[in-house]
């Protein structure tokens, strides 16, 4: 990679340093970063040196470059951009300014007006009434069936980074922003708009495709994207509807009786008197606000209540006259204050009068769902983008020890610096989840990583129980999980209230985003530093690879995975396809337990599991197509990744992660560093903080994975509890050791012990305590060459068979009558393995062999009952249509992991 530049500024300081500033005329040109420039045209020669609402900080670390002038000219040079003002007495035209970038494959250039095609995208304030990529445009009624819509495509905001090699951010109507040290209402930020006359202020990204890099400069500029409190990355459940305190400590125990995690409660506009804004508890459905937030929060649930502001204050609110006498209004004569989020004095009283009480009574959460305009009495000034600030530094000065945390939807560039985001109301469609984890990737190119969507859409007539399954397993591998629906009496948002076998996948899904978070958490972290956001688009990781821009479906989460959501519904064979592209190396399926191996080959090659001949190489990578189950979620990693992740965790309030799960995955050697810290507070941005190394080194006769020590210190950390370690793809190893210490062999779970997971293709290492300040190194003595080679080779997809086995099972054996015992054998073999690891590849060559004759053995039962039914036409054929699925299921597990 090329392009230099620091980390995020802890203090950002809008002056940049003199140094790196020339002044010519009417012409200033600042040389933030060897590939940032800003460029100044004021007619006063009067140049800013204030803060705007988008940029923050231009006190970047020195930055080589020379200057020359010639007559009216300016020629700027960091070896890496050549900036030239021919005129510098003049407004910007396309002959006076341009620049000559440096790229890897040569030079482009850069010339002022010039549009920027190729650039990548960004985001869009709201998705509301969105329907995938389009919004409806009347176009006339049909009396027989309504509405008559055409959709429109709509476009996202440019982003950051361009296949052009430059993007030219125009921040010269940017209203300015001026502050004073203090906590004091006078300490307030204020707009000031910016001066007249004809002015340019331009910033000029000059990266190449170091996408990477560009986003870390725009971290610094913009702001970096604080880490939000750990309880962000819970669930959130909200619904649109009026419940009342009795309703919600019910919901709160169903949580806990169907053992659901949940974080947040989200409770929508009916918590205040009916209107479309509020700030006044409706008594009817809660008699003692104080009483039930208390209660919510015994249970460790934070609570977040809806606000639409734009509307003001009215008469009937209980805080109006406390409102007028602040504001100096007669409250007999006043039906309504208006909202005037540029007035210091609503500010203030807004804050101090309707929202400081409700947060002392026990609200954790604001949600702005503003959607009334974009016009202020400044000019230039944003509403929402103001409002955005405005609480965010609210929150920050009032509890500076605390993390700031709304909700809100996106204001522009900077708006990263105020997570969290709120989509807006989408169509419950297929269409609109299939948009979503491109959209959400994309918002990385403008920094905005925590887009929260209503996951299972907000507009729909009846539930669809498969899409909202996948829409929560994207939900889950995306920032924010939240599910959300309209004022609707039939969108059923609690997942324990869906059929089989959507409830038990959703709900285990839940609990795997818990599982998940100490990864996530991490990548988070890491993302305050670096400007990238957790989920990004393959391009920010591969930006030479061409397939890198063409795979939309899927992303990188983090830096170790990519997931590629299925956001289509199940075929006749149960399962839905999924098209991924995977860099160049050997990668593992997860969902799939299998190997895929994307080194540059033929077109057309087979992948390592799937027999299709849909995979096709190219000289970057792989395109991969493959079949997921309902259970399923397609993720992937690169050989050797070792990850973090917890168990039974319900709730994300603890100062640390209490069950400690460290998986590491065959084929080659891995590192990662495990970032914990207090979840709450802004401790984290002066180091107190910690961080576990996790090291997994493969060898010849034995494979290890060292746990520790652990550096840092915050209050509340445990340096020692459980921890299980997890080697996936090994076969059965001689003996396991932890230390120098023999661990012993158990056929199930057991504490202190191993065993081998055949379900999983994981050796499973149980340590009931471990001391995270020292080194714990668990070691595996491999087996002989030739055995742990068959029973890797054994190993390669066996989960995924072995899962689709157990539904065939499950679906089939009582409709094959005695042949029962035969379809029961074949999907016990993980038991059997489990319990005798010596016969894995026995067992494993017995379950491929025998798919041939289950296919009979289906076959036969299927005749028998169409015999039956035959004889009963009037029976419905439930049996010939179970059994019927059960074949064409089988037919694609043949084709995906048979011998």
């Amino acid at each position: 990679m090329f392009g230099t530049v620091t980390a995020p500024a802890a203090d950002p300081d809008p002056a940049a340093r003199p140094s790196q500033s020339v002044t010519h005329r009417n012409v200033r040109v600042t040389v933030l970063a060897d590939r940032l420039v800003r460029i100044e045209y004021a007619d006063d020669a009067a140049f800013e040196d204030r803060p705007t609402l988008d940029v923050v900080n231009r006190r970047f670390e020195p930055a080589r470059f020379t200057a020359r002038t010639e007559g009216m000219a300016l020629v700027v040079d960091t070896g890496a951009v050549r900036v030239t003002c021919a005129d510098c007495t003049r407004p910007f035209t396309s002959r006076s300014l341009s620049a000559v970038i440096a790229t890897r494959d040569g030079t482009v250039t850069w010339r002022h007006g010039k549009r920027d095609r190729g650039n990548l995208g960004g985001t869009v304030r709201t998705l509301d009434g969105w329907k995938g990529n389009t919004t409806p445009r009347f176009v006339d009624f049909d009396p027989a069936t309504g509405v008559v819509n055409a959709w429109d495509e709509q476009p996202l905001e440019p982003g950051l980074v361009s296949r052009d090699g430059w993007v030219v951010v125009d921040d010269s109507t940017g209203v300015l922003v001026e502050s004073r040290p203090g906590r004091s209402a006078a300490a307030r930020p204020r707009a000031v708009p910016r001066a007249t006359g004809e002015r340019r202020d331009l910033y000029l990204f000059a990266y190449g495709n170091d996408h990477k890099a560009a986003l870390r400069a725009a971290s610094q500029l913009f702001g970096p994207q604080p880490l939000p409190p750990r309880y962000a990355f819970g669930y959130w459940y909200s619904r649109y509807y009026p419940y009342t305190d009795r309703d919600l400590l019910e919901l709160t125990d169903a949580f806990d009786r169907y053992d659901v995690p949940v974080d947040v409660l989200v409770i929508d506009m009916d918590w205040h008197r009916l209107g479309w804004t509020g700030y006044s508890w409706d008594r009817d459905l809660f008699p003692d606000p104080d009483e039930t937030l208390a209660a919510l929060g015994d249970h460790g649930l934070r609570v977040a209540l809806n606000l639409h502001p734009a509307d003001g204050v009215g008469a009937h609110e209980d805080q109006f006259a406390a409102m007028c006498a602040a504001l100096r209004l007669d409250p007999a004569t006043t039906d309504r204050i208006p909202f005037a989020i540029t007035d210091p004095a609503f500010v203030d009283a807004y804050f101090r009068l309707l929202h400081h009480p409700e947060e002392d009574r026990g609200v954790d959460v604001w949600w702005m769902d503003w959607q009334q305009g974009s016009d202020t009495p400044v000019p230039g000034l944003d509403p929402l983008a103001w409002l955005n600030l405005l609480h965010w530094d609210d929150q920050a000065r009032r509890r500076p020890r605390r993390r700031p945390i709304f909700l809100s939807r996106w204001g522009g560039l900077g708006a990263g610096r105020y997570p969290l985001g709120f989509s807006g109301d989408t169509y419950a469609t297929w269409e609109s989840l299939a948009f979503q984890p491109a959209f959400t990737a994309t918002a990385a190119n403008v920094g905005y990583g925590y887009w929260s969507h209503d996951i299972g859409g907000h507009f729909q007539s009846e539930p669809d129980a498969e899409l909202y399954t996948r829409w929560i397993q994207f939900g889950a591998y995306s920032p924010v999980l939240r599910t959300h629906g309209s004022l609707d009496a039939f969108l059923e948002r609690r997942v324990w209230e869906y059929p089989n076998p959507f409830r038990d996948v959703m709900i285990a899904t839940i609990r795997h985003r818990y599982e998940i978070v100490p990864y996530l958490y991490t990548e988070a972290r890491k993302g305050v530093d670096t400007g990238l956001s957790i989920v990004r688009p393959m391009y920010h990781e591969y930006p030479d690879a061409a397939a890198a821009y063409e795979a939309s479906g899927q992303y990188h989460f983090g830096d170790a995975m990519v997931v590629a959501p299925v956001t289509s519904p199940n075929e006749d064979d149960a399962m839905a396809p999924v098209r991924v592209w995977l860099p160049r190396g050997e990668w593992y399926d997860l969902a799939h337990g299998a190997r895929a191996d994307a080194d540059a080959g033929r077109a057309g090659d087979d992948d390592s599991n799937g027999r299709s001949g849909n995979n096709r190489r190219d000289r970057d990578g792989r395109w991969f197509e493959r079949r997921y189950l309902l259970d399923e979620i397609p993720r992937f990693v690169p050989a050797g990744t070792v990850l973090p992740s917890q168990q039974g965790v319900r709730r994300l309030d603890g100062p640390s992660f209490p069950n400690l799960t460290v998986t590491a995955f065959a084929g080659a050697d891995g590192h990662y560093e495990q970032y914990e810290d207090d979840g709450i507070s802004t401790g984290y941005e002066v180091g107190r903080s910690v961080w576990t190394g996790l090291d997994h080194r493969v060898r010849a006769g034995e494979r290890r994975v060292t746990i520790g020590p652990a550096e840092g210190a915050y209050r509340g950390w445990l340096r020692r509890r459980p921890v299980e370690v997890r080697f996936v793809g090994e076969a059965p190893p001689r003996a396991v050791h932890v230390g120098e210490r023999e661990v012993p062999w158990s056929t199930h779970r057991r504490d202190g012990h191993w065993w081998f997971d055949a379900a999983a293709a994981t050796v499973v290492v149980s340590l009931p305590r471990v001391d995270l300040r020292a080194a714990t190194t668990v070691t595996l003595d491999r087996a002989g060459s030739s055995t742990r080679v068959a029973g890797e080779s054994a190993l390669d997809g066996l989960p995924g068979l072995a899962r689709r086995i157990d539904r065939i099972s499950d679906a089939a054996r009582a409709l094959v009558g005695d042949d029962n015992r035969r379809l029961i054998h074949l999907a016990q073999t993980g038991e059997r393995i489990a319990r005798d690891p010596s016969t894995l590849v026995d067992e494993a060559a017995e379950l491929r062999a025998g798919l041939g004759e289950l296919d009979d053995l289906l076959a036969t039962a299927f005749d028998h009952h169409t015999e039956l039914q035959s004889l009963n036409p009037l029976d419905p054929p439930r049996a010939t249509d179970a059994l019927a699925a059960a074949r064409r299921l089988l037919a694609t597990t043949v084709d995906q992991f048979g011998s």
